[in-house]
């Protein structure tokens, strides 16, 4: 039995977890092109709304928010902050601003990492399946 401390670890990260298993799953001829795609797209999914990381919504006297946030397009707990990082998200001439705010952290980081192998995952293994 594993300790709290140990399962709630694991419930956070499981995203990464499984982006390892999707790797894993790659060199292995017996799994399907479309198990492979419908776990590399809950990988995506994991890196845009679960995976851990600084909230780096622009606060009032001009500096980057350092709460814990949740995905690349969640902000933190503030209201404000949420919709500011979906706003970004979605124009374009704010693109910029959020992958460098992004790229500020570890967790951002790793979670860009994680959602454009998923991504890149996603894409081969459809494309395998529709080819066969």
């Amino acid at each position: 039995m594993a300790k709290k401390s140990t399962r709630r670890l694991l419930g956070s990260l499981w995203g990464y977890l499984l982006l390892a298993s999707v790797i894993w799953l790659w060199f292995l001829p017996s799994i399907g092109p479309g198990v492979i795609a419908i776990l590399s797209g809950f990988v995506v999914l994991y890196s845009l709304f679960q995976a851990p990381m600084w909230c780096c919504a622009e606060n009032r006297d001009g500096g980057l928010c350092r709460n814990n946030a949740y995905g690349i397009l969640l902000g933190c707990h503030v209201r404000h902050h949420k919709w500011q990082k979906i706003k970004m998200a979605v124009r374009q001439q704010y693109w910029g601003k959020l992958g460098r705010r992004v790229f500020s952290g570890v967790g951002g980081q790793a979670a860009t990492f994680s959602a454009f192998a998923g991504m890149l995952s996603a894409c081969v293994a459809t494309a395998t399946l529709i080819a066969k």
